[in-house]
């Protein structure tokens, strides 16, 4: 048992030493207090999991753009299957999800943070035509970290534009 104490209590130390730390919420700035999320589809993962991080991290998600309120607008959203590889019987063998969202960041001043912008992320698969309702089971979960993940690059983005111009 105290073998097993001292292997925790190094590796603690080890990651402690070494700089890692678990990834809070973004911290946004004044000018991002008050933000309206201005996106294709209101009611899609996407937009409900950006505007609960959004709140998470202390802004007021507002329901209208207006005066003093920053906007982060999205106007293009995909997230879709692209054809790697097909094989000899000319079936797909394997896929690549791509999720392209496009954004840009106005300030509460109006001022815009960030042009219309890319952020892609894309994942590969194997379809295995003998395991269909497996494969689409995997591509759903596939589907679901992938909006997980979007959902963080987009709060990244958002932070690294504010230090930007905090400077």
């Amino acid at each position: 048992m105290t073998i097993f104490r001292v292997s925790i209590l190094a590796a603690m130390l080890a990651l402690s030493a070494c700089g890692f730390h678990v990834r809070g919420e973004v911290q946004l700035a004044p000018g991002m207090q008050r933000v309206h999320v201005q996106i294709t589809d209101p009611y899609s993962p996407l937009s409900r999991d950006l505007e609960a991080a959004l709140a998470r991290s202390g802004a007021k998600v507002e329901n209208a753009a207006g005066e003093g309120i920053a906007e982060i607008a999205i106007p293009a959203v995909s997230l879709a299957p692209v054809v790697r590889s097909v094989g000899a019987n000319a079936f797909v063998n394997e896929f690549s999800m791509v999720y392209h969202v496009e954004m840009q960041i106005t300030d509460a001043n109006g001022k815009t943070l960030l042009p219309r912008s890319v952020i892609e992320h894309s994942r590969q698969f194997t379809f295995d035509q003998t395991q269909a309702i497996g494969t689409s089971a995997e591509q759903d979960e596939i589907k679901k970290e992938m909006e997980r993940d979007m959902v963080q690059a987009l709060l990244r983005k958002i932070e690294a534009v504010e230090r930007k111009f905090d400077k």
